[in-house]
């Protein structure tokens, strides 16, 4: 990840290893959260607020809460933002569940739903953001994460507690359980004079420190001074732990004749030689590759197996890690970036799965087609039985004969009708009009043996499932609703499945019933999530099938 940070900024930052530590001021951030709405609690996460008090009284200005809501953390985060300003040191605590993805992690506030990859992104606190925020105080900026035992449901390829994380130079980072996070904050990491590597060797066990590990930084008053004890060797020995561009020009700042500028301005001519990623970058931007372009790469790597992260014409880290993971499977030169001769293989790569996957879906679409048939016949629904019918519409609700099948039911059930009792038929007329659960065995209750109590209890199992599918069917409609298809894309999409034998109703650009039902369809023959909607991996699908 690309963090930019300024010289002058960085200057005043690693002035902290010397003079300036009295000067500037300390802010931290710390959360624990227990008692979680829909997951067991976060036992001991409460245990941040003895973490708050050890960071007061070093001195810190603390942004602190317990249990906070999606909205409290929102605000909480907006005021570290206005605290921050010219601060010296930055220590985030958060004791909590966690989640997350590919590409990033998130911290969990009490109140927030089954994490998926949509709600996390307004639901949850990005450690990608917070560790953005703190490579601006390189050396002087620390997260401390404390994780419970026990974890929680997620959907959509989330999974529970803490992914690799993108850990900015001079950052440092420690995971443990919540006793032993608050417990070290304050024992180890703010006593007086220890540095970060001496800090970390006295942690408890489950503590596991990762990024910047120096005893040239330090999160208490009167820190270490690394080097022969003179501020400026201690502002030295930081800038050669962190070691990059940035750094060593803050050095050259605030000592231009000091005792290592030398050292400091070799280091910087020996960066100006172009590297193997820059030639490889320089040779990718020359092909002039438009959006389209790029989206018609991401499309064929996702194809592949590849995740870009998104379909969007932009290559971001999603797409490079796509790229540099197809680069080396392919025994090629690892770069990130592509060549012209490599555009064309992944596009005969693209080609020839497509054309693969195409055959495969139509080999078992036959076979699915032949047990539809042939349980239509063996179930009794082709000979008109009630039971066959229901037992058809349960096994194969968007069959080949599903419509015969419900319009049969209906006539059954308008049968049914003519003869009952005046009051029996009220009853189920007002059923049919809330169509809702309670509804519905409110009727079973009063009568178990109703004319109407098989529809009633098919009717009732279709609104159980959709509650238990309820999670992943709104992730699926936000990842339609992402794509902002207008009504010509809309048509498209109709005009492809149609290509390939489904029945999308007119094409008009408008999504009604037999368009969602052809979408399921499509997506069941492919091992896709049922869902009836466009999400990125049912796109992909359906343009390399009708489009190749």
């Amino acid at each position: 990840m690309i963090r930019l940070l300024t010289t002058k900024l960085i200057a005043v930052v690693l002035l902290g290893v010397s003079a300036l530590n009295a000067m500037a001021g300390d802010v931290a951030l710390v959360i624990g959260n227990r008692g979680y709405h829909r997951w067991s609690p976060a036992f001991f996460a409460e245990r941040a607020a003895n973490a708050a008090d050890a960071l007061r009284r070093a001195g810190y200005t603390v942004i602190s809460g317990g249990d906070l809501s999606i909205e409290s953390t929102r605000r909480t985060l907006h005021l570290l933002g206005e605290r921050l300003g010219d601060a010296d040191r930055l220590v985030i605590v958060l004791n909590g569940h966690f989640a997350h993805s590919a590409s990033d992690s998130w911290f969990l506030p009490v109140d927030a739903f089954t994490p998926n990859p949509i709600s996390l992104n307004y639901e949850g606190l990005s450690l990608n953001l917070l560790l953005d925020i703190a490579a601006a105080r390189p050396g002087r900026a620390a997260l401390f994460l404390g994780l419970p035992a026990g974890g929680m449901a997620t959907t959509g390829g989330i999974q529970p507690g803490i992914g690799d994380l993108d850990i900015p130079q001079g950052v440092f980072v420690a995971r443990g359980t919540p006793v032993d996070i608050a417990l070290t904050v304050g024992r180890d990491f703010l006593a007086p004079g220890a540095g970060l590597a001496s800090a970390l060797a006295a942690a408890p066990r489950s503590v596991i420190g990762s990024g910047y590990i120096s005893d040239a930084s330090s999160l208490s008053a009167g820190g270490p001074v690394a080097g022969g004890g003179t501020p400026e060797e201690g502002y030295w020995q930081a800038v050669l732990d962190i070691g990059n561009e940035t750094a060593m020009r803050a050095y050259l700042n605030a000592w231009p004749n000091g005792a290592h500028v030398g050292e400091a301005q070799a280091w910087l001519d020996a960066q100006i030689v172009r590297t193997p990623e820059d030639i490889a970058r320089e040779q990718e931007a020359a092909l002039n590759l438009n959006r389209e372009a790029r989206k018609a790469i991401q499309e064929n790597l996702t194809l592949l197996g590849y995740n870009t992260r998104g379909i969007d014409g932009v290559f971001g880290r999603g797409s490079r890690s796509a790229i540099m993971a197809w680069q080396r499977d392919q025994g090629i030169e690892v770069s990130g970036y592509l060549k012209a001769g490599q555009i064309n293989r992944l596009d005969r790569m693209a080609r020839a799965k497509a054309r693969e996957l195409a055959d495969e879906a139509r080999r078992k679409q036959q076979q699915m087609e032949d047990a539809d048939r042939k349980y239509w016949v063996d179930s009794g629904a082709a000979a008109g039985s009630e039971q066959g019918l229901r037992r058809y519409l349960r096994n194969y609700p968007d069959g080949l004969y599903a419509d015969i099948a419900e319009l049969r039911l209906k006539a059954i059930q308008d049968d049914k009708s003519n003869r009952l009792n005046a009051q029996e038929k009220r009853v189920w007329e007002q059923v049919e009009a809330q169509d809702t659960a309670e509804a519905y065995q409110d009727y079973l209750n009063r009568y178990p043996n109703g004319a109407f109590a098989e529809d009633a209890r098919d009717r009732l199992q279709k609104l159980e499932d959709q509650e238990e599918r309820k999670a992943e069917t709104a992730a699926a409609r936000a990842e339609e609703d992402a794509l902002r298809l207008n009504d010509f894309g809309r048509s498209l999409i109709e005009r492809q499945l149609a290509k390939i034998g489904f029945d999308p109703g007119p094409v008009d650009g408008k999504f009604d019933r037999k368009t969602r039902k052809a979408i399921r369809q499509f997506q069941r023959g492919r091992n896709l999530p049922v869902t009836g909607f466009l999400t990125r991996d049912t796109v992909v699908r359906l343009v390399a099938e009708a489009g190749r």
